[in-house]
């Protein structure tokens, strides 16, 4: 009961996560206007172009994509975004307290740091963008490949984090369950 209590509980780095997911979501679906080149261009498209989001937020939005297209709805974009929202939701809340209960700790000056690492990474993206075609084209290969390496990444600290937790929880069983008969 107490596990559940620790998982279903908000904090401001379960939201935070969330909101950053589902901030992935929005900007994918930007991009995949690039794609269809119907209707009108979104507002972010020109900014949100020289990065290559698109690919991440398939793999980490992957179930949706195919629960949108088992479903087949008739007005699929409110239930897309309901659905994906929700999704991060749970994908923040379950990542976060993955990482409570079996990751790794990261200790002061590297947590200071941690934040700075995207900033980092977008600003030397971002001047590469307004230069040429050719650099906008690395930049775009490159964010490629950090984002997409970042989400298998999550994925994988994930699920080292899950089984972690899961054998922490059953140490713990075992050892003070014996205890008690």
């Amino acid at each position: 009961m107490r596990v559940l209590k620790a998982l279903l509980r908000p904090n401001w780095t379960k939201v935070f996560v969330a909101l950053l997911l589902f901030a992935l979501f929005l900007s994918a679906q930007v991009q995949g206007y690039a794609f269809s080149q119907f209707g009108p261009k979104p507002r972010l498209y020109d900014l949100l172009s020289p990065l290559a989001l698109w690919p991440a937020a398939v793999m980490i939005f992957g179930p949706i994509h195919a629960l949108m297209k088992a479903v087949d709805v008739l007005p699929p974009q409110p239930l897309y975004y309901v659905a994906s929202a929700v999704y991060s939701l749970i994908l923040g809340w379950v990542f976060v307290f993955a990482h409570q209960r079996g990751g790794f700790r990261i200790y002061r000056p590297g947590r200071l740091a941690l934040p700075l690492i995207p900033i980092a990474v977008v600003f030397v993206l971002a001047h590469t963008w307004p230069e040429s075609n050719a650099l906008s084209g690395v930049s775009l290969a490159v964010s490629g490949v950090v984002f997409s390496a970042a989400m298998l990444a999550g994925y994988l600290y994930l699920v080292f984090c899950l089984v972690r937790g899961l054998g922490r929880s059953a140490w713990w069983t075992a050892r003070w369950g014996r205890a008690r008969l």
